[in-house]
Order: structure tokens, then sequence, then C-alpha cells
């Protein structure tokens, strides 16, 4: 699926209801050697974000999707943070040097970040998540085999 978000699909992911908003992230940047930077779609950053965006330290996985989800909260209800496999390594460097990962909100004129929130807990949830993963057929065929390749660095 290539949209930022989507709505109206209801499925359950580690007990939790999944009928809220979805955001899909594009990109992981760097912005020094202990930070890196996510970024959604470009269309996200045409809207304003006017409210609050709480990180809930909350990490999930969609192994039908591929995605590991990261739950915010937003007003009265939760945005789920989909990281797809595209984005994996990424996360495998960010998890295996315990690097913090922040979320891109709200963008300049120039395209430089303005806004963002810190993920939190997303290497000590991703290292957790991941150890439960390994050699765990709950997750569907071949999940297994996908984190090892994906995710070598932090299982090291």
């Amino acid at each position: 699926m290539n949209l930022t978000m989507f709505f109206g699909k209801i499925k359950t992911i580690g007990g939790i209801m999944m009928n809220n908003t979805h955001f899909i992230i594009e990109r992981i940047e760097d912005k020094n050697a202990f930070i890196k930077l996510c970024y959604l779609e470009k269309s996200f950053y045409l809207e304003k974000q006017e409210e609050e965006w709480i990180p809930m330290s909350r990490l999930l996985v969609d192994s039908d999707e591929k995605q590991l989800i990261y739950i915010v909260e937003v007003g009265q209800e939760w945005k789920y943070i989909r990281f797809p496999l595209s984005v994996w390594k990424s996360l495998d460097e960010v998890i295996a040097k315990e690097q913090d990962l922040f979320l891109v909100l709200s963008l300049t004129e120039e395209g430089e970040v303005h806004k963002s929130i810190p993920l939190k807990d997303f290497s000590q949830e991703g290292r957790e998540l991941i150890r439960n993963m390994l050699n765990n057929m709950n997750y569907g065929e071949g999940m297994s085999s996908i984190i090892e390749e994906e995710f070598s660095e932090t299982i090291k």
C-alpha cells in the first residue's frame, strides 16, 4: 500500500483494534550520530498539525503487511505510525545503536524540519519485539527469517 493514511480498515494487531488513522513512513534519515528523523509522505506536510502528538511507547507488528507500528495519541484517538519493510534496515541501526528516533510533524517552506517528536522507547520496544519474533511461528510463515535478515545488527 503506497498511501500515507487510510481509513476504515479494521483488524486486530497485538490485541488492539486497528480502526484509527494510519500513517506510512516514507524514509528515515540521519540527523547526526545519535538521532534519526523519520518522514511521512510529502502530502502529510501540506496540512498543519495543530493538535499535540503524544508518543505512547508502544511498538507492534503487522506481520501480514510486514510493518512495525508505533502508536501516538492525538486528541482523543490513537494514530498508527507504520514502518514498512523498506525502512527496516534503518530501524535496525536505530535499535542496535540505541539511537533516538524522531517523527517529523512539520517542515518549513524550505523543507527543513520545523517540528518533530521523539518516538519514546523505540529502541527498547524494538529490541524486545525482535527478540520475541525470532524463531516464533506465531508471526506467520517466513517472518522469523525476514527479522533475522533485516535486523542483523540488533540480533548480534
